[in-house]
């Protein structure tokens, strides 16, 4: 019917572009952008065709060019949401969360009603930092459709990540009474207790995870940290080990199995672990700083130097490595470079601790504390 409408009356590139709507519903799609191609050249500024050929585009895997036509809708019609939104979505797709973040602002600012834009938003947000920003989108979202469950287990994790881990844990408790299974609830829920220091809470969460799902590296991994934090090193150590065999990439577990040696004085299985730690991610600070820690108490100076330096290299601002370096060169004679070394990881320790607020950090027995992982990747 519209294309007899079309060759009944000089085509238009409303026309044309109604056509080319009709195509890419029928799954036709490079009909589709054909007739997208003829209404824009009819009409350069006809913004709907601009927009239907950037989603006609996206979806046959040309991103280059659907960007540039969703760009060119959002620039012709800054007032309509549908544009301002999926060209924000784009963006957060292809990690350029800046303009992710611009594009969803005003999108929002168009229509504060939809639930999609303030996920996406709080998405953009907390990948940029902004962890308190994030916070208030996915509020908003939630807010908006409460049966979302994916958007309130964000929630709940950035709620845990801005230090309202009873809040987080209230969220995943909400999902969990729709979802008893739900794999990222239980880990938000676990990762909220390690946070808070309720390491037999967390225990708790992580055991009944792996309950239902025994395959997962990371509910391992964590379980062990809150294992190694009630000193059950035996039982921390099997589960650091089942994550590595389920995940061999996962230099944490490696870092922290490590640690446990460290503690127990196995220096060669320590150096050995922290040794596959950086193999795993040759950028492990932590690991590197560990592993010169090992070195140095195994009288093997020269080496522990290179890896506490390279710790450094990495994160500058820890103040463990300038400390032991301060003991090294003390060992060695260097006076000047000890006094240089201890100054800088006191003022850096002065700083650290008036931010330190993580009570897993508090309760470390030596080097850096295991980070947690906070659930399946989101």
């Amino acid at each position: 019917m519209l294309n007899r409408a079309a060759e009944a009356t000089p085509a238009t590139a409303e026309s044309e572009d109604r056509i080319g709507f009709l195509m890419a519903v029928l799954g036709e799609s490079a009909n589709a952008v054909a007739q997208f191609h003829r209404a824009i050249s009819l009409d350069n500024a006809f913004a709907p065709a601009h927009y239907h050929l950037g989603i006609a585009l996206w979806q046959a895997g040309d991103q280059e060019v659907s960007v540039s036509e969703l760009v060119a809708a959002a620039k012709l019609r800054p007032d309509v949401f549908d544009y301002r939104y999926h060209l924000g979505s784009v963006y957060l797709q292809l990690h350029k969360y800046p303009e992710a973040v611009a594009e969803l602002k005003q999108a929002i600012a168009l229509d504060s009603s939809r639930t999609e834009a303030w996920r996406d938003f709080g998405d953009a947000l907390e990948t940029t930092g902004d962890l308190m920003g994030a916070k208030d989108a996915y509020e908003h979202a939630v807010s908006k459709d409460p049966q979302d469950n994916a958007v309130r287990n964000e929630y709940a994790y950035v709620l845990i990540e801005t230090r309202q881990a009873d809040r987080g844990i209230q969220e995943s408790q909400k999902v969990l009474a729709t979802d008893p299974a739900n794999t990222t609830a239980l880990m938000n829920i676990g990762y909220a207790n390690l946070k808070k220091g309720e390491f037999q809470l967390a225990e708790q969460a992580y055991r009944r995870l792996l309950a239902a799902d025994d395959k997962l590296p990371a509910a391992h991994y964590d379980l062990g940290l809150a294992l190694k934090m009630q000193d059950k090193i035996e039982l921390a150590q099997r589960e650091f080990r089942e994550a590595m065999q389920l995940d061999p990439s996962l230099a944490q577990a490696h870092y922290s199995l490590g640690i446990t040696y460290w503690q127990t004085g196995e220096f060669p299985k320590a150096m050995e672990e922290m040794r596959a730690a950086i193999a795993a991610a040759p950028d492990y600070a932590e690991a590197h700083y560990m592993l010169g820690i090992v070195l140095k108490q195994s009288g093997d100076l020269d080496a522990a130097l290179t890896e506490l330096r390279e710790a450094i290299r990495l994160d500058p601002t820890t103040p463990g490595p300038y400390n032991t370096i301060g003991q090294i060169l003390r060992i060695k004679g260097d006076a000047r470079g000890s006094e240089d070394a201890f100054a800088t990881g006191a003022r850096l320790k002065r700083e650290r601790e008036s931010q330190l607020s993580d009570t897993l950090e508090q309760g470390k027995r030596g080097g850096i504390a295991p980070h947690p992982i906070a659930g399946p990747p989101r």
